[in-house]
């Protein structure tokens, strides 16, 4: 035990900080990311995971909002922090106007 929590302790000193973030990854065979709030990591089955909650808007009518949900680490392909779900929501809609004008 005490080795595992030496080994928990480094990589927590070496992983990315996603406090008061909120988290889009991308995880291998998955067609489109997912967007995670309360972000952090967990040792679960020994494996570790990115662990949060799903927030509001971020599923299809909201299905899964509110619900815990956890990512393994080794599985992320890219991950993008954003400085909060204004942070994202504001850049989605950046994005939605430049796809609406490519269109028209």
């Amino acid at each position: 035990i005490c080795v595992n929590l030496m080994l928990v302790s480094y990589m927590k000193s070496k992983l990315p900080d996603f406090s008061g973030k909120m988290v889009s990854i991308h995880s291998a065979r998955e067609d489109s990311p997912c967007l995670i709030g309360d972000a952090h990591f967990e040792i679960l089955g020994g494996r570790l995971f990115v662990v949060g909650i799903v927030p509001s808007g971020a599923s299809a009518r909201d299905w899964v909002a509110g619900l815990p949900t956890a990512f393994a680490w080794d599985r992320v392909q890219d991950y993008i922090i954003f400085d909060s779900a204004a942070d994202y929501a504001k850049r989605v809609e950046m994005y939605d106007k430049k796809k609406k004008r490519r269109k028209a």
